[in-house]
């Protein structure tokens, strides 16, 4: 069982839990066979079979329709990264979905040119991520050729208020100079017609009821005010993950994050993890001590790299730049 004490990490703290990217197909591939990774398909039963309805829910939104013809049928393969548990020890690959035709267009390939590279349970406290998984996935984020599609930051905080069609009119209001098309699903709120565009979802939700009911897991009544805030976001212009955490556009998303937040009740929350994150993701190095070899995001580590001097990246540097 996970104990208050256990979650510290989690409350007050936010960080990256998703990012995607387009990469082309083939050099992936040669990237995977060499490292003797496996492309595999069947994703039943497995940590990421609910992230397959959210790329239901995005081909339902095509204006074409194209979702609804056999050549258009999404292909979603995975390759497990490490042998640990966990959203975060795979990689998700998706091809034949209408973004990426729209892009093959654009940039005057063939359909089957690209892929959408999915990273997701990077910022997950009762799921142990891997230190061999996540420095694959640093890899992978700091390829040049590889173009940042989107990525979606999470808070964890503690409120007491039910998620729930109840709060739906609250929420709504809340965040009304942000959006207006807000939805209630179980224990999560949602709001997709966001009016900024590079903003594609803002999502609430409980995160105590989930991780409990969905994902069986036994976590201290303590903690069952746990609730999760989680904004997505695009770039604004063709750019790879490295040079859009260097730009304006970083900045400008999590400072509208705060405001979002803190317009929904939410308390401050810690840049901790999300400034561990993005340091290992440019530099391994600070991976290499024992509690990040154990487990990439235990309280150890982070607690550890807090009292380090090092850094390669901090917000405080680029809000000055």
């Amino acid at each position: 069982m996970y104990s208050i004490e256990e979650l510290a990490l989690a409350f007050n703290n936010q960080g990256i839990d998703t990012i995607s990217q387009i990469a082309n197909y083939k050099t992936l591939s040669n990237v995977i066979y060499k490292e003797g990774f496996k492309f595999k398909s069947g994703a039943k039963n497995l940590p990421i079979n609910p992230y397959l309805k959210s790329i239901e829910n995005q081909l339902k939104r095509d204006p074409k329709n194209r979702y609804k013809k056999d050549e258009h049928k999404p292909i979603i393969e995975y390759v497990k990264l490490a042998k640990a548990k966990g959203l975060s020890n795979y990689m998700l690959v998706v091809r034949n979905i209408p973004l990426l035709l729209d892009y093959a267009i654009e940039n005057k390939k063939g359909k089957g040119h690209y892929c959408l590279v999915i990273f997701s349970g990077l910022h997950q406290p009762t799921k142990q991520v891997t230190s061999e998984a996540f420095k694959f996935t640093s890899r992978m984020l700091k390829r040049k050729t590889h173009k940042l599609h989107d990525i979606a930051f999470s808070k964890d905080y503690q409120d007491k208020l039910e998620v729930n069609y109840g709060r739906k009119t609250s929420f709504k209001e809340q965040l009304k100079v942000y959006g207006k098309d807000c939805i209630s699903t179980g224990s999560s709120l949602y709001c997709n017609n966001i009016y900024n565009k590079s903003i594609s979802k803002v999502l609430m939700y409980d995160k105590y009821k989930k991780q409990t009911t969905y994902h069986k897991q036994e976590i201290e009544i303590m903690a069952k005010d746990w609730k999760r805030l989680e904004m997505t976001v695009k770039p604004s212009k063709k750019m790879n993950f490295i040079e859009f955490i260097n730009s304006g556009e970083f900045i400008d998303a999590l400072e509208t994050f705060d405001r979002m937040a803190e317009d929904l009740g939410a308390p401050q929350t810690e840049k901790s993890y999300l400034e561990y994150q993005v340091n290992s993701i440019i530099d391994n190095r600070f991976m290499n001590n024992n509690e990040s070899k154990k487990q990439f995001n235990s309280v150890a580590s982070i607690e550890r790299f807090k009292t380090s001097d090092f850094r390669r990246f901090s917000f405080a540097h680029l809000l000055c730049s």
